[in-house]
């Protein structure tokens, strides 16, 4: 933008401020028991006050000598269970920050089915017998585990619970050890639990959406209020966010309960309303596995309740994914560049080189080569990605020199270097020539998973052919960054590979995430997208293992990708969040817009990249400011949560404006992204949420600069004018805390 515009642009922003006085106004577990210390529950005494026996930050676990009391506390919300051999084990207490008490009665919070006997578990009359509780720390969370041993059947229960610190969340599951023959573990739940009635927030998930076919309600909002004996379920036949993404909130009056399921395969909740009580019980049913002569790990869940709606139940969820699952290991999205949707599999070295060259000085930070660099890849058209796949043999004609030798040219320009793979299918005409049995590939009733690719059983002799290949291209290649992409799926039924006919999801998802920690363990710092023919494989559990998540195989127009991360952002981190400025709509063309940063900027919700024919385009300079822009608030995304402030964003019929904000957890600074959907349509007041009521706050438009400093009060009551602008309908304001008194407050005219 040049500077004769920059005046006229100011006008389309209005900080309301009123005087401010000198007084703001008040407005994977199992086998890690060495990392616990072990504390033995044998018989009462007298309850006395409780004692710390381990803490982490805000985090504790405390517990009185001798009572049947063990009380876990995160982020200002506590966790009450009962743990004793004289008394049958009970969740008896969930209160949030607010101090409301959120259990409607003590229970359980899961149910066990073994050898087709459902039993509530460490029920004593059932033939549960509590042998030891261990707590302890891993340096980033605190755990505990009630280990119980299932006379009837000779099998060790353990129920986890662990916080992080910073979070009112609690990750709980369940494993089963085999002390003896073997038996059939059924239904795994991950939690039941029956909480006061209040309004169930869900989210959809892809609904099978592709680059081709556009659905209205993919990653939507939704609200359901459930009638007294009215019952609603969600789930997933195949991988987990293919229908709805595994997370739900119960709205309070002040605070909220939510809980996430992290399971990347099939899965069930079910939500009944029973006068003012919400009963609600996530898992697999339907499962059906040997515990034979290795233990077996049940999906993980997170409950938590915290103050406030939706932008503190993200923000609590988004403390737990850091802190919690992801040992401190934060986001750092880059400005990315992957040829795909310009060239599909049509590439050579020669060509690679000279894109590299070319988005290098765009300010590209990242070059993902997608798929196709494999023999036999693009037999069947430019985007046949199918052929040749699972080889793993790099294509010599192509490429001569091999992909390490483009990779040390990206590096040469500046740039990190990626590689597309997907590992767990194959070419069914290449299956000799990989060196893969095809016993070693999943079927469902006798079928392949497409009719010229096999999915590749990660629970048979499939999961150490895969990490051999995997292991053996990383080493070769030396990417900074792997595209794990999964394009079909079927669950396996077949003989042989360790898994019986229902239970051929859940032991491939567990090799799965086995695969996923062993890559993480030898290469830490690897950068891993999580793809999954676009969002079918979009849930928390993920998180734990991959560091940016694409949304939707469809990344175009610009209010298509402000709705997914609109909705998405309730539970992921917004800068995990992927898509892409490319040419595919033809509303939305580089060449032919008049408003690039709208294009741009309708990316800059998450994680930014870009795929498109270059130096085709003739808008670079435009495009380069726009990168400028996103690298200077990515240090405020890559630390924020975010908010809706608007409806959803939409193909058709949306908002005339939609608004985001994404906060640091601090509050220290805020981004605030406006889009103007209608651009007929007069200018709107931002009510903004999120900031420190007694903080102030300097505001800066992207495009006009400062406008002045106000308190986080008046910005959360009086909000911030914005007006439409006749050079774009986007605009981007940011807000910095600082030091300010009554006298240094200005609109910045």
């Amino acid at each position: 933008m040049c500077s004769s515009d920059k005046a006229s642009v100011n006008d389309a922003f209005r900080l309301s401020v009123v005087p401010v006085c000198s007084t703001p106004p008040c407005v994977s577990w199992i086998g890690r028991a060495a990392l616990l210390t072990t504390v033995l529950v044998l018989a009462p005494v007298a309850p006395s006050s409780a004692n710390i026996v381990e803490s982490l930050g805000s985090a504790s676990i405390a517990h009185a000598p001798g009572s049947d009391t063990w009380t876990l506390t995160a982020g200002g919300a506590t966790l009450t269970l009962t743990l004793h051999p004289s008394k049958d084990f009970q969740v008896r207490e969930l209160q949030s920050p607010t101090g409301r008490r959120w259990l409607s009665a003590p229970m359980a919070d899961t149910t066990v089915v073994i050898d087709g006997r459902s039993e509530v578990l460490g029920r004593r009359g059932a033939g549960f017998e509590l042998e030891t509780v261990r707590v302890g720390s891993t340096g980033h969370q605190l755990r505990l585990e009630a280990v119980f041993r299932y006379r009837p059947r000779n099998v060790r229960v353990t129920r986890h619970v662990a916080v992080a610190d910073g979070s009112p969340t609690f990750e709980v599951w369940t494993t089963f050890e085999p002390l003896g023959p073997e038996v059939l573990i059924e239904d795994v739940q991950a939690f039941e639990v029956q909480v006061p009635n209040g309004t169930v927030r869900s989210l959809t998930g892809l609904r099978g959406e592709s680059a081709d076919v556009v659905t209205s309600d993919v990653f939507l909002r939704q609200a359901h209020h459930l009638e007294p004996g009215e019952g609603i379920a969600f789930g997933a036949d195949g991988r987990s966010s293919e229908r709805t993404v595994p997370w739900f909130v119960v709205d309070g009056e002040n605070d909220a309960f939510f809980t996430a399921l992290l399971w990347s395969g099939a899965w069930r909740a079910d939500m009944v309303r029973t006068g003012d009580t919400l009963s609600i019980w996530m898992g697999l049913p339907g499962l059906k596995t040997k515990l034979t002569t290795r233990p077996i790990e049940g999906p993980h869940a997170l409950i938590g309740v915290t103050w406030g709606g939706l932008p503190q139940v993200s923000a609590a969820l988004q403390a737990f994914i850091v802190n919690g699952l992801r040992n401190g290991r934060g986001f750092a999205p880059l400005v990315a560049f992957n040829p795909w949707f310009a060239d599909g599999t049509r590439i050579t070295e020669e060509s690679m080189r000279d894109r590299m060259r070319h988005v290098a000085g765009l300010g590209t930070e990242l070059f993902v080569l997608d798929a196709g660099w494999y023999v036999g890849a693009g037999a069947h058209g430019m985007f046949d990605f199918d052929s040749g796949l699972g080889t793993w043999k790099v294509d010599a004609t192509r490429f001569p020199s091999g992909l390490a030798a483009l990779g040390d040219y990206a590096h040469e320009l500046g740039m990190r270097f990626g590689v597309w793979v997907e590992p767990e299918r194959i070419d069914l005409d290449r299956l000799r020539e990989a060196g893969l049995d095809e016993l070693a590939l999943a079927t469902s009733d006798g079928r392949h998973v497409t009719d010229r690719t096999g999915q590749i059983c990660l629970a048979g002799p499939g999961q150490a052919w895969v990490l051999e290949r995997l292991t053996s291209f990383i080493d070769q290649v030396r990417p900074d960054y792997l595209k794990w992409d999964n394009n079909a799926w079927l669950n396996c039924d077949r003989d042989g590979h360790g898994h019986g006919a229902a239970d051929g999801n859940f032991a491939h998802v567990t090799a799965l995430y086995a695969i996923l920690a062993a890559l993480r363990e030898r290469y830490p710092d690897l950068i891993i997208e999580n793809v999954s023919g676009g969002g079918n494989r979009l849930d928390v559990g993920m998180l734990r293992y991959s560091d940016v998540g694409w949304m939707n195989d469809r990344s175009a127009p610009g209010s298509l990708v402000r709705r997914n991360a609109q909705g998405l952002s309730l539970v992921f981190p917004p800068a995990y969040l992927f898509s892409f400025v490319t040419q595919q709509d033809a509303s939305e063309t580089l060449t032919q817009t008049a408003d690039i940063s709208l294009i741009v900027r309708s990316r800059m919700l998450g994680a930014l990249g870009m795929s498109f024919a270059f130096p085709g385009i003739s808008v670079t300079d435009e495009v380069a400011s726009e990168l400028a822009i996103y690298k200077r608030i990515r240090s405020i995304l890559t630390r924020a949560a975010g908010a809706l402030l608007s409806e959803q964003a939409a193909l058709e019929g949306g908002p005339p404006w939609d608004v985001f904000q994404t906060t640091t957890a601090s509050g220290d600074a805020s981004l605030l992204f406006a889009f103007q959907g209608d651009r007929g349509s007069g200018g709107l007041r931002v009510v903004l949420g999120s900031l420190d009521p007694e903080a102030h706050y300097a505001v800066e438009s992207v495009d006009a600069g400062p406008l002045g400093i106000a308190s986080g009060t008046d910005l959360m009551i009086e909000g911030i004018e914005i007006f439409p602008s006749p050079h774009t309908a986007a605009h981007i304001l940011i807000l910095t805390r600082v030091e300010a008194s009554p006298e240094s407050l200005s609109l910045g005219r």
